[in-house]
This record gives C-alpha cells, sequence and structure tokens, in this order.
C-alpha cells in the first residue's frame, strides 16, 4: 500500500466520521485507532497461531480480570464485523471495547490506547462503513514503516485544530535534532511531552539504523513527502533489542487522549512494551519519574500557558510552561547526557526572573552547545511564533562557547500549505555538515563566548548579542494611525446602529 492508497483510506475513513457528526480531530482519529488496532490484533493473533510453537494462547479469548470473566473473542475483528445487526455490533464495541485497558496479557502500550476509552460513533450504519473500509487492509502483509506512515497520516489531521500545536511537530525537524542529538543503543531516551510521539519514533528508528549493515539500509519516502533512510538493526544482539523495546524510551503526556495517540505509535512502531506514561510532568504533586534521570531529553515543549505551581524538584516556583520544561530537562538529564529540546523565541530573549534563573543554571552547569534558530513559518499551520532548538549537556562545568546557526529555509514553502520541493531553500544539509566542527560562517554560523552571553544579561538572540542587525520595522506616522482609528471607529457605530434597527424591527437601508 503506497502514501496516495493510505490517504485515500483515510480520507474516506475520516468523512465517514465527520458525516456522522464526529467532528472533533482529536475523537473522530482516535475512533479511528480503535477499529484499526482491532483488525490488527486478529491478524496478531492468527499470525502467532501460525507458528505453531506450543506457547500460543489467543489474545481474544476469555480471560478472568479482578475476579470476572470478559471474553474478548467478542471483540475479534472476523466475529464482530460479521454481525449483520449493525446496532447490536455497536453495543457489543462499546461495552467490551474499554475492558482491553485491562487485558492480562496486552503489552503496557496497548493498555494505554484503551484506558477510559468509549466509543461515540453514533449510530451502526456509521460503523458498518467504517469497518467496510477497514476490512480489506492487511496490515501483516505491509511492513512496520507503511502502518507508521498510516497513523502519522491519520494524526497529521489534527492539525485542524490549535490544540494540535502542543504536539504536532514537524518530522523532518525532529529528524535533524534526533540526528545532531544521536541518541545509543543502551541508553534512555525521554520526551517529557510526548503528544503523538514523533521525537520517540525518531530516536528508535535512528538507533535501528545506526545498528544496521550498509547494504540493509534503504531509503523511502516518508509521509511527509520527504526521502528517509530505514535500517533492520541486524547488529544488534538479543538482549540491545530487549532493552531497546523495553527500557530505552520513555514518553509522558499529561492528556490522557494524545496519550493514546502515542501508544498506538508505539504499537505500530514495535516498542510498546516502552513505558508511556500519563502525567503532567513539570507541575502539580511530584511522582517516582521526577527523581529518575535519562541520557537523552528530546521534546517540544507547549509554546503557551504559564503555571504557578511549578514542582519543587525544577528549583523554580512558577513561569512560562516551556520554561518550566527547560527546568525539567535540567532536572532529569542525567550526567554525561544530551538534550535537543524545540522552544518558542521567547526563551532566548526571555528576562523575568524564571527565564534568568534557568539560563544561569544552563550555563552554570551544563555545556549549552548549540542554539539554532528556525525560520519564521517553521509551525505553520499550528502557530506562527518564531521558534528555535537548544542542544546541551549535563557536563557537570560550565559552558566556555555557544555555537549559533541561524536556518532560513528547511526545503518547503514555509507557508500553511507546506509545499516541500528542491525550488526551496534547504539549510538542514549544511546545518548537519557544520554541526560537528562548529564551523563558523558569516551571516550563518557563529562561536560566542559564554562571557558576551553573561554580560548581555543572558539574552541569546543573535541581535543582542550584536551578531546581526535588529529587525526594522517602519511605523505609520501619528497623524495616519488616528486617520486610520478614526475610520474604524465610524464603522463600528455604523455596524452598531444598523444592528439596533434590525432588533427593532426597522428597515436598514
Amino acid at each position: 500500500m503506497d502514501n496516495g492508497n493510505l490517504q485515500n483510506t483515510l480520507k474516506r475513513l475520516c468523512k465517514v466520521m465527520w458525516d456522522n457528526n464526529v467532528s472533533n480531530p482529536i475523537t473522530y482519529v482516535t475512533q479511528i485507532s480503535y477499529l484499526l488496532f482491532l483488525k490488527m490484533l486478529e491478524e496478531m493473533d492468527v499470525d502467532q497461531k501460525a507458528v505453531g510453537n506450543g506457547n500460543y494462547r489467543s489474545l481474544l479469548g476469555t480471560f478472568n480480570v479482578n475476579g470476572q470473566d470478559i471474553d474478548y473473542g467478542e471483540l475479534r475483528w472476523s466475529h464482530l464485523t460479521s454481525n449483520p445487526d449493525n446496532e447490536k455490533m455497536l453495543r457489543i464495541l462499546r461495552d467490551t471495547l474499554p475492558q482491553l485497558a485491562f487485558h492480562p496479557n496486552l503489552s503496557a502500550g496497548a493498555k494505554a490506547i484503551f484506558q477510559n476509552a468509549s466509543i461515540v460513533i453514533p449510530n451502526g450504519a456509521a460503523l458498518r462503513s467504517a469497518v467496510d473500509i477497514i476490512d480489506p487492509i492487511s496490515f501483516l502483509a505491509e511492513d512496520a514503516d507503511v502502518k507508521g506512515d498510516l497513523f502519522e497520516l491519520l494524526v497529521n489531521d489534527l492539525g485542524s485544530q490549535k490544540k494540535a500545536a502542543q504536539f504536532r511537530t514537524p518530522r523532518h525537524l525532529v529528524r535533524i535534532i534526533v540526528q545532531m542529538v544521536d541518541p545509543q543503543i543502551g541508553q534512555t531516551v525521554c520526551d517529557s511531552a510526548c503528544g503523538s510521539g514523533g521525537f520517540l519514533i525518531e530516536a528508535y528508528n535512528h538507533i535501528i539504523l545506526h545498528n544496521t549493515s550498509p547494504e540493509f539500509v534503504r531509503e523511502r519516502i516518508g509521509p511527509d513527502g520527504l526521502p528517509v533512510k530505514r535500517g533492520i538493526g541486524d547488529k544488534l544482539t538479543g538482549a540491545q533489542w530487549g532493552f531497546l523495546q523495553k527500557g530505552a524510551i520513555h514518553g509522558f503526556e499529561s492528556d490522557q487522549d494524545i496519550i493514546r495517540m502515542a501508544a498506538m505509535n508505539a504499537v505500530l512502531h514495535q516498542f510498546d512494551q516502552s513505558p508511556l506514561v500519563c502525567r503532567d510532568s513539570v507541575c502539580g504533586s511530584e511522582d517516582k519519574w521526577d527523581e529518575v534521570q535519562f541520557d537523552y531529553i528530546l521534546e517540544n515543549p507547549p509554546f503557551s500557558g504559564s503555571r504557578g505551581d511549578a514542582k519543587r524538584s525544577l528549583r523554580i516556583e512558577k513561569g512560562d510552561k516551556y520554561v518550566l520544561f527547560l527546568a525539567g530537562a535540567l532536572r532529569s538529564l542525567r550526567p554525561g547526557g544530551t538534550a535537543g529540546i524545540i522552544f518558542p523565541n521567547g526563551v532566548l530573549f526571555g528576562d523575568s526572573s524564571s527565564h534568568v534563573t534557568v539560563k544561569q543554571r544552563l550555563l552554570n552547569e551544563f555545556d549549552l552547545q548549540a542554539v539554532v534558530m528556525l525560520p519564521k513559518g517553521m509551525f505553520e499551520p499550528y502557530t506562527p511564533n518564531s521558534t528555535c532548538f537548544l542542544i546541551f549537556r549535563n557536563t557537570g562545568r560550565p559552558t566556555e562557547n555557544v555555537w549559533f546557526y541561524r536556518v532560513t529555509g528547511d526545503g518547503s514553502s514555509l507557508k500553511k500549505s507546506r509545499k516541500f520541493s528542491p525550488h526551496f531553500q534547504n539549510d538542514f544539509p549544511d546545518l548537519l555538515a557544520m554541526w560537528p566542527s562548529r564551523k563558523t560562517e558569516e551571516g550563518r554560523a557563529w562561536l560566542v563566548p559564554v562571557q558576551k552571553i553573561i554580560d548581555s544579561n543572558y539574552n541569546l538572540t543573535l541581535s543582542g548579542l550584536g551578531l546581526i542587525e535588529p529587525d526594522k520595522v517602519d511605523h505609520p506616522e501619528p497623524e495616519e494611525l488616528l486617520e486610520s482609528i478614526a475610520i474604524k471607529e465610524k464603522r463600528i457605530l455604523s455596524i452598531i446602529e444598523e444592528m439596533r434597527l434590525l432588533l427593532n424591527g426597522e428597515n436598514v437601508e
């Protein structure tokens, strides 16, 4: 199944949901995810039975859960969808599907998908339409990349609502940061604001790729239409595979609906035995994970919002959420570990007490290795905010020099349509080439002594450090502004008068 067929299938599924008033993007993506998983679950069950090693026990049988026998066979895809009574099929799905969260033989990731699950498909006819679209798909015939693409394309539809900005990170940007941080086998990775799991997937794929013999590396086109290399991990030992799938990857997310997305991605990419936990990483009460440190932290925390109930272990009481996540990374990065984190540019010039306190700790106790400025439009269509990413290591020693790099193009139009083409400027290959030796180039890359940053009151912007001229903004003359305001005010008063006349039943000419 190629991307064209995948997109067509998903469009048809989404249309079924929209036509039946399941129009909230997170809701209909969740409903479709449940159905996709059930189809895959039966295929996996049949495949395990075919192995015939004597250890097979169907996942879709009857199991005792907390003293109650639950017949998960009701959810066997072929059994469920063969029921000619559409409404009965819907009732069975509504009653039994949430019980998968307690299935004793499902992985932690699979259980997370069904935690507090509910079916909101309004009627049996709508459900029948959806299952008829999914039924011809044979997931076992597709490799992990294709199944992963299926879900990536589905999650991409979440961009139609603002809430998606908190977790939808451009995948080509994720790949660049992961390549620069370079996670290794045998070490742990954490994303404490994991969203749909983009950083976790790419870290997992990166480790596999770098443990693959050259003859088994293949290049394919990803769901974003860009080329990406993938491997099979043939150099990994059994113990290394076990650790990669169960102990290497950690994802935290405070929204239960969104952690489902990460869990589904984990199932599709085969690390669903990894810890994926619904929790607030930076606010509220402390928990056991606040005491755990990781070798790599890769994340894109929320850009907006502030909180006054920061966890005590962050060593600051309140601040913008992205500042709290930076403090969280400083707390949770193991000695010798490396972090790559995306931020709004406010982290660079912010001068509140929380901003300055965290940046002081970053420069005094860590090695801030890179500040990469991203072009405006990088996060379209989710947010127009200017963004950057930081890479730093926990060395226990103060930073000496910081490498700055300015990206002016990412190979796309940088518009809401996000069209990619070789005709658009792409600085990412140059960034990767210059990164290992921290090369400098006038107008593009600089190596700045840390004292210069301290002297600027921890301002990390290029203009604040005198590396480029500040952007000049031409403001209208005061007379022009006053005239513009007067015209708009006159129009507002006119509209109010028209509304008054309409409410009184008078004619508006």
